[in-house]
């Protein structure tokens, strides 16, 4: 033998010999402590399989020791009780013992437990016998070392696990030629986000020729943040983990700290972590510890809105704290090149969370310009990133297109706000405004659009004033303005009132004098006059006018507007005369400056000629009633909800004139027009109905009214409120239908009852308020009670004629109830 040979010879033995005491190693060496989610656990398989590397036929040369697995067994130490994951478990147990050739994903938001689930799934197969073998796979290196560990584990040839970590031999194939000879076993990747750290060279994931591979051998566990399906291929079940419901989540939170309340309060502190399961365990872990400042569920709950990252930031590594854990798939996603997804989740973040961010907020052109690039496709791949890790979900639109909505769970969104600039929060108001700028707030068929919005206009609304601008301020100041003004026109009247009051404590860096605050204390009067508080909203319009007047000029459009919604105002209270001299008065600075056919201009010669109809002139209000729709189905169509709202005053007009037939006919037309314009529960709706009762209650068909009365009082209870002018105006013209039957004693308490309220929300003074009495008096006259109706008349025709003067009809028909009485008695 030549001394080549010989040495050959030595280093052979001396390789094998090596190999030898890393096996002796490896049983000897102890189970190091875990980490977090993604700690790798040290440890040994059973004796069977601690078997001896396979001799080798191959050329004898030298080896370097191989390093030995290090991560055989499942941490199933740290498992606890699982909730809300049986069925998928018990699928999951069906193929351990009967598998198919394909591989299991379990895929999510981190935080969602997947690991937890492996480890209950490890825990099974344990106790059934299987053998189970456990990786991480958050480091190339690393998961190399360990998988060809567990191949010289398994037999494998020394020789050949050294060619494949020297790249001459594919080291997947080398753990394979092992696995698929081997039956009955679990093998779990756990964290494989990164798909480069569990490809080989060119061979991608989902190719099923790499680490993970199809097999019947035994079953492939993998857990991961990437959700894709494309990612992982045709040979892959894709297990998409969600959040727990608010009852699954509850008991989470009991088992971890059954003292800390009850299931209720459970629930509600659940719901408001997402049912998100790290944010769970950390809730429990926290409310565990006797150093705790907040010691039960509805302290955790409140402490959540000024000590959010101090509740949840409590962890051994980031992936274990809610706070840090997904900027570990953000960085990952940057270090793919894709850092836009970090940008574009703090944009999105400012929305309102798990509210479908519907196409109208998810203009790639606007993100685009928001994030200072020039096109919309590396938008659209950051979105995709995000979705491909969870930290977007898609909406409730049934298919991918272009248009689909995107969700942020409430814990990433809120952990994602930790890191807000000013640039990703002024980015979400550009977005917000340039939705509203291609809404129409008085179109029907945008009105569900306007609703999807709101609650991210009030998502926004709870940004603070340091994150923003006073470009920022105002950008959504504008868009909350123009979204009041839809709500309105919607029919949700009280829901304008406290957008706008939010809107101005944000903006309140502005000053009182910015146009876009005194827009918004605009709105805010306007809502007041819908809900029938007119005295405190011709306060504040006043107010607004008067800072209009020195910063903007008579002339300018905000400025009349004001001027014409104080107008409307005065007719509302039953100022009537005071209400035309105003009306006209703006009218001619409108036509002067905005023209005959401007919309402003039509709606205050709309509540002219209502003040002209209220004060006893109704031919002349149906004359100009008939003049201002023609114009208005000209310039805004035919079902424009201003040309709607002024033929339901036209069809009021022509019944004051005695002629009820035609205005029943007006008002049928104009309910069936309404209900399929607006939907039947909208207060236009009902108002049309309540008017069209009215007209056949006029003709005396009581029974019929009093029917559809009574049906939209139901609603308007609901969707207005018992004191709202519409249901108390309702409410009298049900008492005349009642009256109208003969069951007086019952008008009588009705009306009783309404004037009461009608005092307390509008006044004395006010003619709903009057009519009510007079419907009064005259059920008291039926009753008998002649000496109280007098008393009642005489108490009317008082205010009648100091507000609307001795000869306006009301008072025309006030006096000559009274002297006919006066004369019955006589």
């Amino acid at each position: 033998m030549d001394l080549g040979m010989a040495l050959t010879l030595i280093g052979t033995l001396t390789g094998v010999a090596s190999v030898l005491v890393a096996v002796v190693q490896m049983r000897q060496s102890p189970t190091p402590a875990l980490e977090g989610e993604s700690g790798r656990v040290h440890g040994n398989g059973t004796d069977e399989d601690r078997r001896m590397p396979a001799s080798d036929d191959s050329p004898s040369r030298t080896v370097t020791p191989v390093r030995p697995a290090r991560t055989l067994c499942a941490p199933t130490g740290r498992l606890g009780e699982v909730h809300g994951r049986e069925e998928l478990l018990a699928r999951l147990n069906h193929r351990l013992s009967a598998p198919d050739g394909r591989f299991q994903v379990l895929a999510g938001l981190g935080g969602t437990g997947k690991t937890t689930v492996a480890l209950a799934l490890a825990d099974r197969a344990e106790s059934q016998g299987a053998r189970v073998w456990w990786v991480s796979a958050t480091e190339k290196a690393s998961l190399m070392g360990s998988l060809l560990g567990l191949a010289v584990t398994l037999g494998a040839s020394p020789n050949h696990v050294e060619e494949a970590r020297a790249g001459a031999r594919d080291p997947a194939d080398v753990l394979w030629e092992r696995l698929e000879a081997e039956s009955g076993w679990l093998l779990v990747f756990d964290n494989a986000d990164d798909m480069d750290v569990i490809a080989l060279g060119d061979t991608a994931v989902g190719d099923g020729s790499g680490w993970i591979r199809p097999t019947r051998a035994g079953l492939i566990v993998v857990t991961s943040r990437v959700v894709e399906r494309r990612v992982w291929g045709r040979h892959a079940d894709v297990h998409p983990l969600g959040c727990l419901d608010a009852a699954t989540g509850a008991r989470v939170l009991l088992d971890l700290v059954p003292w800390a309340g009850t299931a209720a309060e459970a629930g509600a502190l659940s719901q408001r972590l997402g049912g998100l399961p790290l944010g769970l365990r950390q809730a429990g872990v926290y409310l565990g510890s006797p150093f705790a400042a907040e010691r039960s569920f509805t302290m955790y709950l409140e402490g959540l809105n000024d000590r959010f990252p101090a509740l949840l930031s409590t962890g051994s590594e980031p992936r274990s704290e809610v706070t840090q854990t997904w900027e570990v798939s953000l960085d990952a996603l940057a270090a793919q090149g894709r850092a836009q997804a970090r940008r574009l989740l703090r944009v999105l973040s400012c929305f309102a969370p798990s509210v479908e961010i519907g196409s109208p907020l998810m203009d790639l052109n606007t993100l685009s310009e928001c994030l200072g690039r020039p096109g919309t496709a590396e938008v659209r791949a950051g979105l995709e990133a995000l979705l491909s890790v969870g930290l977007l979900e898609w909406g409730a639109t049934p298919n991918r297109r272009a248009d689909a909505g995107v969700v942020v769970h409430p814990l990433v969104a809120a952990a994602s706000r930790q890191h807000l600039t000013v640039q990703a929060a002024s980015a979400a108001a550009s977005l917000i405004r340039s939705a509203t700028d291609r809404l129409r707030h008085d179109n029907p068929e945008d009105w569900s659009v306007w609703l999807s919005v709101f609650p991210h206009m009030q998502s926004l609304l709870t940004l603070s004033p340091a994150v923003l601008d006073d470009n920022g301020l105002a950008t959504i100041a504008w868009a909350v303005v123009q979204t009041c003004s839809a709500l309105r026109w919607s029919g949700a009247w009280a829901a304008p009132e406290e957008l706008a009051r939010s809107a101005l404590h944000q903006a309140e860096q502005l000053g009182p004098d910015h146009e876009a605050v005194l827009a918004l204390r605009y709105q805010r009067a306007v809502s007041a006059v819908y809900q029938g508080r007119y005295g405190e909203a011709e306060s504040e319009l006043q107010d607004i006018l008067r800072a209009q007047l020195c910063s903007l000029g008579p002339d300018h459009p905000a400025t009349l507007t004001t001027r014409h919604e104080a107008a409307h105002v005065l007719v509302e209270q039953s100022r009537l005369a005071e209400a035309e001299d105003a009306c006209r008065a703006v009218l001619r600075d409108q036509l002067r400056v905005l023209g005959p056919d401007h919309p402003e201009t039509l709606a205050t010669r709309h509540w002219l000629l209502r003040a002209v109809g209220e004060q006893g002139r109704p031919a002349e209000a149906e004359a100009g009633y008939r003049e201002v729709l023609q114009t208005r189905i000209r310039v805004l169509g035919p079902e424009h909800p201003y040309t709607l709202m002024t033929y339901n005053n036209l069809g009021l007009q022509i019944a004051h004139q005695g002629r009820f037939a035609e205005a029943e006919a007006v008002f049928s037309e104009l309910v069936d027009t309404r209900v399929r314009v607006f939907g039947p529960q909208h207060p236009y709706t009902l108002q049309a109905r309540s008017n069209r009762a009215w007209v056949v209650t006029c003709l005396g068909r009581y029974a019929e009214a009093e029917g559809e009365l009574r049906s939209v009082l139901d609603i308007e209870r609901r969707v207005l409120s018992p004191d709202h002018t519409n249901a108390l105006d309702a409410r009298c013209e049900l008492a005349q239908a009642i009256a109208g039957q003969g069951r007086y004693e019952e008008a009588e308490s009705e009306l009783r009852e309404v004037i009461a309220a009608e005092i307390r929300v509008l006044g004395p003074d006010h003619h709903l308020t009057g009519d009510a009495q007079y419907e009064l008096a005259l059920t008291l006259v039926r009753l008998g009670r002649h000496q109280e109706a007098a008393e009642e008349l005489r108490s009317l025709l008082a205010v009648r004629t100091r507000t609307l003067g001795t000869d306006h009809p009301r008072t025309v028909a006030t006096r000559e109830s009274l002297s006919s009485l006066d004369l019955r008695d006589g």
